[in-house]
């Protein structure tokens, strides 16, 4: 196998694994020696085609998801436009997601115009479990996938609330709250193909400014900002 073509191969193999995979399961996959995937992964994951979590294993990178917002043209146009408009009604950043395996990633941002923001880089990914976009991907989810989910990362009191706070989002269709070892505040909103939430779309901002009563007062708005996300969910 020529080298594009492995490269092509273990892109394919990560992107198939929707969670979190390592070079051990791809050089399986792909029948490539171990050797060869492992030094093949790294270097993706130097050029950011790949992400490398602490435990040795990998998603897809931030550059894939940035090459794919780029190749949207009229959808991603849209999806921004709507994120744009839900920014200038509250003044804070706004985003999408969605989930991969347990992580939520950035697929779109539209950063607050404040001095003092949250950015949230598109493709940037991170652990469902403490995220408002993360309750919301997980409120389809049986009690016992949020269990699974949860219970890797949370446990005693710490998990027992996350558990709420998904069942919460589960019954009410929204998440907000703050999480003040950030000094952050989000809250977010499902985007829906027919009966099935695709991504969640979130505002957060510094906490200073942006509390979890004045969030859930944004809650009308961010709905009719996610029906009209809706018709552009179909091909995620």
């Amino acid at each position: 196998m020529r080298s594009m073509q492995r490269v092509v191969a273990i892109l394919e193999s990560v992107a198939r694994a929707g969670t979190p995979t390592t070079a051990a399961r791809v050089a399986e996959e792909t029948s490539l020696s171990l050797s060869t995937v492992s030094r093949i992964m790294r270097e993706l994951a130097m050029e950011e085609m790949l992400d490398r979590n602490t435990d040795g294993s990998y998603l897809l990178g931030t550059r894939v998801f940035n090459l794919v917002a780029a190749g949207r043209g009229d959808r991603g146009s849209a999806i921004n436009q709507v994120l744009q408009d839900l920014r200038d009604l509250t003044g804070e950043t706004t985003s999408l997601h969605i989930r991969r395996g347990d992580q939520r990633v950035c697929v779109a941002s539209v950063s607050s115009r404040h001095q003092l923001r949250r950015v949230i880089p598109v493709g940037d990914s991170v652990n469902l479990v403490g995220t408002v976009p993360g309750d919301i991907l997980l409120s389809q989810a049986s009690d016992a996938e949020r269990d699974a989910v949860v219970s890797e990362t949370l446990s005693g009191r710490a998990r027992s609330s996350q558990l709420d706070r998904m069942r919460f989002a589960a019954d009410h269709g929204y998440s907000a709250y703050s999480v003040e070892r950030l000094g952050l505040t989000g809250i977010a909103v499902p985007v829906c193909f027919g009966n099935e939430i695709r991504a969640a779309l979130a505002i957060s901002g510094p906490t200073s400014r942006f509390s979890v009563e004045l969030a859930e007062s944004w809650h009308s708005d961010m709905r009719t900002a996610a029906k009209r996300l809706e018709p552009w969910m179909e091909s995620d």
